[in-house]
């Protein structure tokens, strides 16, 4: 995992030189005026952008075909996070998600604050969706194909 604000996203292209497109996209783009909906970002990334609610969260989820960076545009939530290995009691894969009930380690809460981004991969089983002090959050996930 990988917790910072997204004006240094460029700084970890050397993980994923996509992180640079993934950034001119958040440049070019008002993306607190954006219509919600999906977007193609470049070759192998897409975003969705939404506005909700956050609550208690729910299951943790975890990925495999993808990696993925939440952005908080606006307001925040929480992002508990586990090892995906000590993510127990699947409800069965679907294409490119699994959900897990139960967990068998300690949690690592992350503030998605305004101007915060959390990069997840496989091995970062996520519960996000957690209200903390906003009544509402726009967010952007950009779901990053693994090569």
């Amino acid at each position: 995992m990988i917790f910072d604000k997204i004006e240094n996203l460029r700084q970890y292209s050397g993980i994923d030189e996509r992180f640079n497109a993934i950034a001119d996209f958040i440049e070019e783009n008002d993306l607190k005026t954006i219509p919600t909906g999906g977007y193609e970002v470049c070759e192998g990334v897409k975003v969705g952008i939404s506005e909700y609610e956050p609550a208690l969260g729910g299951d943790y989820e975890a990925h495999r075909a993808f990696n993925d960076l939440q952005y908080a545009i606006t307001g925040n939530e929480a992002i508990d996070v586990i090892p995906t290995s000590d993510a127990k009691n699947s409800t069965g894969y679907k294409p490119d998600i699994e959900f897990f009930k139960d967990k068998t380690c300690g949690v690592s809460r992350v503030a998605l604050d305004e101007g915060t981004f959390a990069f997840l991969a496989p091995q970062d089983a996520h519960k996000p969706c957690i209200r903390t002090t906003s009544d509402k959050i726009r967010k952007a996930v950009f779901k990053i194909e693994i090569k």
